[in-house]
């Protein structure tokens, strides 16, 4: 553990979150993989950040933002500094306010819930969440979304903190690409405001989800830990297809296994470490560019020591 884990430090944070020291973040992602954090948090609400980070700048202690932990490999020598986790948890699983058709949604509320409220609603344009997990702060950081749409068509503006604790709100001109929000660096998303439409009848909605829920159930490998697809798709190819032309459904190194069932999805079978899961993905992008001289971005973040 690091200088940044004094016993103040540890102090002063505890009264503005529940806090977690030394902490395997293996508990906190979709791969269950990576190392100890020094310190992580998960703030008691959205008007304690400005706090939490305040103290981590005063105390030069690093700050490492992650949302439900759904795209992420951590190393397996962990996270130094703080990690303010923005994702659901029992304590407090954020709100959302209904307004008509505009939707304004905490960051830590789980993609899964805003689905559900929003049928309940009567609401229309989310459909393409159904099934992707995370929380929205994770969603709108990565404009996560599926061939039926993304966060970017559906939000207004988002509201986050900067890296110094100033509150901002974002309108949403220009502040997506593929895969990718423009926020600035070590931005904390609290909520964004959606733009939603009426549906003509709720009970096609539903039944339109429970077709995507069935669909990724067929189609995706949910028995093992993984953090989704891999890699984005290059213009005009599918990376699965070229995963798989490449001959390399089921490869594995280690505990990581190209998925059998979606060869954009890399599985832990049980004993996985992150730098199997790093090897893997290393390895599939020089197959990949050496018969096809295409490069795989990937799609998931690497963060931490490995």
């Amino acid at each position: 553990m690091g200088q940044t884990c004094s016993h103040d430090v540890i102090k002063e944070l505890s009264q503005y979150g529940r806090l977690y020291v030394d902490v395997p973040m293996s508990q906190f992602t979709t791969f269950k993989v990576g190392g100890p954090a020094d310190m992580l948090i998960e703030p008691s609400s959205n008007e304690t950040i400005p706090y939490i980070v305040t103290i981590a700048k005063q105390t030069n202690t690093p700050v490492t933002i992650i949302g439900g932990g759904s795209n992420l490999v951590v190393g397996d020598r962990g996270i130094r500094g703080l990690v303010v986790r923005m994702g659901s948890s029992q304590e407090d699983e954020g709100s959302i306010a209904f307004n008509g058709t505009t939707v304004v949604v905490d960051a830590k509320v789980t993609k899964k819930r805003f689905v559900e409220e929003a049928i309940e609603h009567g609401l229309a344009g989310m459909e393409f969440m159904a099934g992707i997990p995370g929380c929205i702060g994770g969603g709108v950081i990565m404009n996560a979304g599926t061939t039926m749409g993304t966060f970017s068509d559906i939000i207004t503006d988002i509201t986050c903190y900067t890296a110094d604790g100033t509150l901002l709100t974002v309108a949403n001109t220009s502040l997506f690409s593929y895969r990718k929000s423009m926020l600035p660096e070590g931005a904390i998303v609290v909520s964004a405001r959606c733009t939603l439409t009426i549906a003509d009848n709720p009970e096609d909605v539903k039944n339109t989800v429970k077709e995507i829920l069935r669909e990724r159930k067929n189609k995706h490998p949910l028995d093992y830990p993984s953090a989704g697809s891999v890699f984005k798709n290059p213009d005009g190819h599918a990376s699965w297809k070229l995963i798989n032309d490449a001959g390399l459904r089921g490869y594995s190194i280690g505990g990581a296994r190209v998925s059998e069932l979606h060869t954009n999805f890399i599985v832990n079978t049980g004993k996985a470490t992150a730098m199997d899961i790093k090897h893997l993905v290393e390895f599939i992008q020089e197959t990949v560019h050496k018969l096809y001289d295409i490069n795989l971005e990937p799609e998931i973040r690497f963060i931490g020591e490995f």
